[in-house]
């Protein structure tokens, strides 16, 4: 075979190479394009089925709705990276079992969702001041902060349930303008705890945390702790008491702690819940619950009890406290 007949079949050999490898690579971009597709279509048939199926019928008790309610929340909470327990304590000891702090938050997430339930919830937290018996100012920009909160509360399935029991129990009408106005009165009516004073609400007493007389009051929510931590003015002693529900990072907590430098021997408080759970669960065993006594409920494998107070403020019955009991 001549020198020409050569270059001719190995010209011939490299142009079929060239030609499976391009249509190898052709192959290879069809299916990944079909996979992304496939995906896309599923992620988006997925998302329906969970915004969109129908909400399972309101039970009967309260303790069948936290379960149900429960099952509905997020298996586990994108906002909360860490929880550091560290060292067990005691209600009556004086000393830091906990040299680092309770919480580490993706802070990155909750400024880059903004809408969420979780962000709106925070963004409240600068509205009042802690001392009761100084008078909270409240703006109309704080009024709209409060009602894009609830707006958005009662967007998510949690609450639409617990307000189906609440319509069931004829405690609420069906109306959304009234259900949203039961929760605005309830949680944001501005009330005193002496002197006359407006310096306190059932919200800030159990989402935030107040001050009165060099006591601690309240502070019943995990995000709230969480802030307060990473600015300083919280310092975590040590855990007391725990209940786990099963999920990662979800579960009931009792601390001891000091805020702005005042000891608090014991707090609790659930751990990695949304702010629609935990306000659903708080409503419902205020309106729900015989005053005064604790209300069941069972998150998962957790079995705890919610107790509230009622504060009588000019004929309305409002929340002087509510928080989680372990049984």
């Amino acid at each position: 075979m001549d020198t020409q007949q050569q270059q001719q079949q190995s010209q011939t050999s490299n142009n079929n190479i060239n030609w499976d490898s391009d249509n190898c690579q052709k192959i290879k971009r069809f299916v990944i394009i079909g996979l992304l597709i496939t995906i896309g279509i599923l992620s988006w048939h997925f998302y329906e089925y969970f915004h969109s199926k129908p909400l399972p019928t309101a039970p009967d008790d309260v303790l069948v709705l936290s379960q149900t309610l429960f099952k509905e929340e997020a298996a586990e909470n994108p906002y909360l990276y860490k929880v550091n327990l560290q060292g067990k304590t005691k209600s009556g000891a004086h000393d830091d079992r906990a040299p680092g702090p309770l919480f580490e938050l993706h802070n990155d997430l909750l400024a880059r969702d903004s809408n969420s339930t979780t962000a709106l919830l925070q963004r409240l937290f600068n509205n009042y001041e802690l001392d009761v018996a100084v008078p909270d100012v409240i703006t109309a920009e704080h009024e709209q902060e409060q009602l894009d909160f609830l707006r958005a509360v009662m967007n998510t399935r949690v609450m639409k349930l617990s307000m189906r029991f609440l319509a069931k129990k004829g405690l609420v009408g069906s109306d959304y303008e009234e259900q949203l106005k039961l929760l605005h009165e309830l949680w944001f009516t501005p009330y005193s705890r002496g002197k006359g004073i407006l310096g306190s609400s059932s919200f800030e007493h159990v989402f935030m945390a107040e001050l009165r007389d060099q006591n601690v009051l309240g502070m019943h929510n995990w995000l709230y702790f969480a802030e307060q931590e990473q600015q300083g003015h919280v310092d975590y002693k040590g855990w007391l008491d725990r209940e786990e529900t099963g999920r990662p990072n979800q579960f009931a907590l009792a601390v001891r702690m000091s805020f702005f430098g005042i000891n608090k021997s014991y707090i609790s408080f659930l751990v990695g819940t949304s702010p629609e759970l935990e306000l659903s669960l708080y409503t419902v065993c205020f309106l729900a619950t015989p005053k005064n006594e604790p209300c069941e409920i069972q998150l998962d494998k957790a079995k705890l009890s919610i107790v509230s107070h009622v504060w009588d403020w000019k004929g309305k019955k409002l929340i002087a406290s509510a928080y989680v009991q372990f049984d």
